[in-house]
């Protein structure tokens, strides 16, 4: 349920006929800071000063049109009015011609059509004009002498309307004391005074509920305004089906008073139930404001980790290759230390005497990994491959196959094609790796740095050697990696999330991409 409100004012006139109004903006302005302040009337204020005809139309269609049925809508005008010569009440706006009300003005008819069209069914109109630009007594008024029926104009459901005065007076702007034909720029109305006083002071809650109708509000301005011009009675004319009751603003000492209902059960008066329900109500609003200050914060912090991991991704980025670079570079240093330990342990493998001991290790680490890793990724590949193409043609076999002995040999094919992976593993490890081993050998020798490097067993349980000491160094590498996450933008309103995790010496990713989808992947 929204509250909105509509200021419109016309402080100065294109057609000299009309005189100016100084206190129009200055009532716009103040009608603004009130009725904008959420401690006060918390509507949603648009104010247009000095607008056009045209302007004040397209903005008045749009006010009424947008409405929700629930939305509380209010509309202030604060400008001269003007009949014709049917009795029909003008509005006059800055461009407005005295000569061409019908062309150049809003037609009070034009506003109540709009109401009629709006779903909502809180509509309040306050009127600080009445109907030409003639002077009494020394001081500016907003109408002339002729009556013009505002109730009758305005009527139908859910609507208040509150006029500044009676159909057959003026709507002065400024108080008698100041026997001015015009007035300094900066003061406002008699009647827009005691709208912004009643509210912003707290006076117009004449129950001290905490709360201020509409009734209310303009009981105090029928009160207030007679004290300053003794002459203008506003009027106000109620048909919405909640009556004078519909609240138009809070009490901006409404807290003060629940207080003051808590620290007393009944107030200190005989009518406990308004202190009382203005308590609940402002335990309820304290509540529902840190609920809502909660998810707003909840909200920011959200948004500024998302950032934060956002501009990390360049530098993870660039973090993570450097920690592949370091483990490539460390797991080299670790095979390096583990064929160094073999040459310990294992007969037959020899490394040259001095300083030639290192570049032998390294020659052998890096052909032996490189080469191995190579041969090893494409034997995978094919066995993997030739693995779920076998696997697939033996259940097809076994789905279709009626003997039960040809079921069991296809049964024992099947337990074949899924231990493949595990003879693979063990060829690579007794003959693959030992192979890449001796040429790693081979070109050491050839580059003036021979190795002897034993035959059979011996040869793998080098290998063994280096494979656990690469493995080593690439852990603690690894293990000093912390885990992050990064939020990348791949695309134009797309957004991936990745999460680098670890858990003892293994690594994977998990990427969540936009959409529901995610990949997970061991590094």
């Amino acid at each position: 349920m929204a509250k909105r409100a509509l200021v419109l004012a016309a402080e100065t006139y294109d057609d000299s006929r009309f005189a100016a109004l100084p206190g129009a903006a200055y009532d716009a302005e103040r009608l603004r800071d009130v009725l904008g302040d959420p401690a006060i009337g918390g509507f949603e204020v648009n104010v247009l000063s000095g607008a056009s005809t045209q302007e004040w139309k397209i903005a008045i269609e749009q006010f009424f049109s947008s409405a929700a049925s629930d939305d509380t809508l209010l509309l202030h005008l604060s400008c001269h009015g003007r009949k014709n010569r049917r009795n029909q009440l003008h509005f006059i706006t800055k461009d407005s011609k005295f000569d061409a009300l019908a062309a150049t003005s809003v037609e009070a008819d034009f506003i109540a059509a709009r109401m009629e069209e709006s779903r909502s069914r809180r509509i309040i109109l306050l009127l600080d004009c009445c109907y030409s630009g003639a002077f009494n007594r020394g001081m500016r008024t907003r109408g002339d002498q002729e009556e013009v029926e505002l109730t009758e104009t305005f009527e139908g459901s859910g609507r208040i309307v509150i006029t500044s005065s009676t159909a057959l007076q003026y709507s002065y702007e400024s108080a008698l004391e100041d026997d001015l034909a015009s007035r300094e720029e900066g003061k406002a109305s008699v009647f827009t005074s005691a709208v912004v006083r009643g509210l912003q002071t707290g006076e117009a809650d004449l129950n001290g509920d905490g709360f201020i109708s509409a009734d209310e509000l303009y009981q105090f301005i029928s009160h207030w305004v007679p004290k300053q011009v003794p002459d203008q009675t506003p009027t106000l004319s109620v048909t919405s089906a909640e009556g004078g009751s519909l609240v138009l603003a809070r009490n901006p000492h409404a807290v003060a008073l629940a207080h003051q209902a808590l620290r007393s059960p009944h107030g200190g008066g005989t009518e406990p139930f308004p202190l009382q329900s203005l308590a609940v109500w402002e335990a309820g609003r304290l509540v529902q404001q840190s609920e809502s200050k909660a998810a707003e914060l909840s909200e920011q912090l959200e948004t500024a980790r998302m950032e934060a991991a956002r501009n990390a991704g360049p530098r993870a980025r660039n973090a993570r290759a450097l920690v592949r670079i370091l483990s490539l570079l460390f797991g080299l240093l670790g095979g390096a230390i583990g064929l160094w330990t073999a040459s310990f342990w294992v007969a037959g493998f020899t490394l040259p005497n001095g300083g030639g001991k290192y570049p032998a290790l390294a020659i052998c680490v890096a052909v032996l990994n490189m080469t191995f890793l190579v041969v090893a990724a494409a034997t995978s590949k094919a066995i993997v491959l030739g693995q779920g193409a076998l696997l697939g043609l033996i259940t097809e076999e076994i789905a279709g196959e009626k003997r039960t002995k040809q079921k069991v040999l296809w049964g024992l094919l099947f337990a074949g094609a899924l231990a493949l992976p595990f003879f693979a593993i063990a060829a690579e490890l007794i003959w693959l790796a030992p192979a890449t081993l001796r040429l790693g050998g081979w070109i050491s020798h050839l580059a003036g740095f021979p190795v002897g490097i034993p035959s059979g067993w011996g040869s793998t349980l080098i290998v063994l050697f280096e494979t656990v000491g690469g493995a080593a160094a690439m852990a603690v590498i690894r293990e000093r990696t912390p885990d992050e996450e990064v939020i990348e933008e791949t695309g134009p309103g797309y957004v991936r999330r990745v999460r680098y995790k670890k858990f003892g010496p293994f690594r994977w990713k998990e990427e969540h991409r936009q959409g529901g989808g995610s990949d997970f992947d061991f590094l």
